[in-house]
């Protein structure tokens, strides 16, 4: 099995606090604590988790966790799946200075948008996609045009 990078092959991280590699067991439980199954915290931080569990196991959107030998179940939410590995975030961490900065990033420019545009963006950061044709010279290119 491969190794998972630390970081994005980019260098843009986009979690708001520093994960700590470790090898725990847990156990997620829900539908009022009749389900649960295990699996293993690969690495954890104050707001969120990677967990490897099994790629025939039915993760919900939210469920509880109980991380190594702790008796206290932390409230989660799973923010992605990817065959056997999880990333969830805790729902009961409040924001503030330990878990990192929380607020959204600034957009990022793309090749074929301006600066001026960017400049554009409202202050929440969150910013319409339009859908553009491409150019008659590149679709030519393409089998599927």
């Amino acid at each position: 099995m491969a190794a998972l990078p630390e970081h994005e092959p980019d260098d843009s991280e986009r979690r708001v606090a520093p994960r700590t590699r470790t090898l725990k067991r847990a156990k997620v439980i829900f539908n009022g604590g009749f389900s649960t199954f295990d699996c293993i915290v690969r690495n954890i931080s104050a707001t969120g988790a990677l967990l490897t569990i099994d790629d025939a196991a039915h993760l919900p959107k939210e469920f509880q966790i109980r991380i190594g030998e702790e008796r206290d179940e932390r409230p989660a939410r799973l923010v992605y799946r990817r065959a056997m590995f999880a990333g969830i975030r805790f729902l009961d961490v409040e924001p503030g200075p330990e878990a990192g900065d929380q607020r959204p990033l600034p957009p990022q420019t793309t090749a074929r948008q301006p600066e001026s545009q960017a400049a554009q963006a409202p202050a929440g950061g969150i910013r319409k996609i339009t859908p553009e044709t491409l150019p008659a010279a590149l679709t030519r290119l393409f089998a599927w045009s």
